[in-house]
């Protein structure tokens, strides 16, 4: 007992709150302006995203059957007047405004802003299409510019070990959202534009509201993009989200993932392109030399050819049989030529099979289904499984030396 009054449930006290808001006049039917930030279109057809304005922020919910009625496409940064209710959600005691009807009210400040530098760098080229760079073909090692703790690095390593296990990760981290992370974005580009060895960067984070991608709008980052000698793979947000970056960048991803499936291509596919251009192009040769002898054939038998005269027919015959000695050895040189450089192009595929590292004398150590990389990373209290090219040891750990234990 508190003042004589029974303590209150937590559903208790939220229904009560929610019956206080839902008595009150004015709230039960209310207009709001501001700038959308947060904004997602569920698969369901309800929509959900935050108003806000310079000091404060409220959430919203517009259910599917009102939102058949909008006549535009709201997005992060929109200003825009709703009408709605304000409640409170007792299961979890959220306060959210259920939104009944939409519309426009002008552009947000960080819309103008987007707009304005869109317009800017286009004008000045930085999104034309001729300055973009092509991707490479068969990258060697990839540089990422995200965070360190992000979800973002792990899809990107996930997938592109997945498609290719030999594949070069470099990442420069850095802060993607905040005071101070346009700046770090930039400082990363340039580390590994400075450091060389990349064939492609990858630049971007995951999703989030405006606010949250935001740094990938700001022009410092967009200069630093355009300025890069390594091509780069734009991969900013989910598949809605669109950022300055992405218009400068050379390619534009709709998430870290694809951007990983762009930059790295499939070992398996690579090597069946070999063989099948391989096969192409010896049988091309084997074609070529046979069209070439039954030319000759043919130009023996002519009627020319048995034209009387002992006189004419020697020297004929004579010019004959060195033009076709000279083909029978141009036609074998060529073949191997080619022969040499698709040779040479396998030996560079094979040096990138893990089986072919293995049986150079290198092992792969595990634990469980990871790799390990680095001591450091190692678990001294689970075992390891070191493979070979010729099989496999399971292992304990007795002792961990790191470099400067050895030292």
């Amino acid at each position: 007992m508190l003042n004589n009054v029974a303590a209150l449930s937590v559903s208790e006290l939220n229904e009560y709150a929610r019956k206080l808001l839902a008595g009150d006049p004015l709230l039960r039917n209310v207009e709001v302006t501001g700038e959308i930030s947060g904004y997602k279109h569920h698969y369901s057809g309800h929509r959900y995203f935050s108003l806000k304005d310079e000091a404060a922020r409220v959430q919203c919910v517009m259910f599917r059957q009102n939102a058949i009625g909008l006549d535009f496409k709201p997005a992060d940064g929109m200003r825009v007047t709703v009408r709605a209710s304000a409640s409170i959600f007792p299961r979890n005691g959220s306060y959210q405004l259920y939104v009944s009807s939409m519309r426009q009210a002008g552009q947000g400040d960080l819309y103008i802003r987007f707009e304005k530098l869109k317009q800017k760098l286009m004008a000045e080229g930085l999104f034309d299409p001729a300055r973009k760079r092509e991707i490479p073909a068969v990258p060697r090692t990839i540089g990422v510019v995200t965070s360190q703790t992000g979800a973002a690095i792990r899809d990107i390593i996930h997938v592109a070990r997945r498609r290719n296990p030999n594949i070069g990760i470099v990442l420069s981290p850095c802060a993607v959202q905040g005071e101070g992370a346009a700046a770090q974005i930039v400082r990363a580009i340039e580390r590994l534009n400075a450091r060389g060895g990349c064939d492609v960067l990858l630049v971007g984070r995951g999703g989030g509201s405006i606010e949250d991608l935001w740094a990938f709008n700001e022009e410092i980052v967009a200069r630093a993009i355009a300025a890069s000698r390594i091509p780069v793979i734009s991969c900013v947000g989910h598949e809605v989200d669109f950022t300055i970056s992405d218009f400068v960048a050379d390619l534009c991803a709709p998430t870290p993932s694809a951007a990983a499936e762009l930059a790295v291509p499939e070992l398996s596919q690579l090597k069946a392109a070999l063989g099948d251009m391989t096969r192409r192009l010896a049988g091309a040769l084997d074609a070529a030399q046979r069209v070439r002898r039954l030319r000759l054939e043919r130009l023996c038998d002519s009627a020319a050819m048995k034209a009387p005269g002992q006189l004419i027919l020697a020297p004929r015959q004579l010019a004959l049989g060195q033009l076709a000695q000279r083909c029978d050895a141009a036609v074998p040189a060529r073949l191997e030529r080619a022969r040499n450089r698709l040779t040479a192009v396998e030996a560079s595929l094979r040096a990138l099979d893990p089986a072919s590292v293995l049986e150079r004398g290198y092992a792969v150590v595990r634990q469980g289904d990871r790799i390990v990389e680095r001591v450091r990373a190692a678990d001294p209290n689970a075992p390891i499984t070191v493979r070979f090219a010729d099989g496999a040891l399971k292992a304990d750990i007795k002792s961990v030396v790191t470099e400067d234990d050895a030292r």
